[in-house]
């Protein structure tokens, strides 16, 4: 498992390909350039996922196997950005699906499956007597 300023690295890139890719695609709507009030608009909606992408992988424990997949997914995300017409689109999901990977890899781990894991009625019921 990566360290955690790695694991945070790899979290605020993440958030970063997502900032780059709304801030190509929302400049393409205009024509002399974006105005305060579209800047504004993309900070305050992007700054807190770059956060939270950060947040979220500096308490996952994220494998060596997870993080070259989130590794990939970002290169990916940046190198088409500036390439296709959809890029700014293909890279938000290239985003999306890294922080996947590093969601994916915070849940709790499975518990046991089996019949012990259950409790009957009757058992709640009765007292145990030794």
């Amino acid at each position: 498992m990566p360290n955690s300023s790695l694991r945070l690295a790899v979290g605020a890139t993440t958030g970063a390909v997502g900032l780059i890719a709304m801030i190509r695609l929302v400049s393409g709507a205009f024509s002399n350039g974006m105005t305060g009030f579209a800047w504004m608009a993309i900070l305050l909606a992007m700054l807190p996922w770059i956060g939270y992408c950060a947040w979220r992988a500096w308490r996952a424990p994220l494998s060596w196997r997870g993080t070259v997949a989130v590794v990939g997914l970002c290169i990916a995300g940046l190198g088409v950005v500036w390439i296709l017409t959809l890029g700014p689109v293909v890279a938000l999901a290239c985003s999306v699906v890294a922080f996947s990977v590093i969601w994916v890899s915070d849940w709790p781990p499975r518990r046991p499956r089996g019949s012990e894991t259950f409790v009957k009625v009757e058992e709640l019921k009765t007292q145990h007597r030794e």
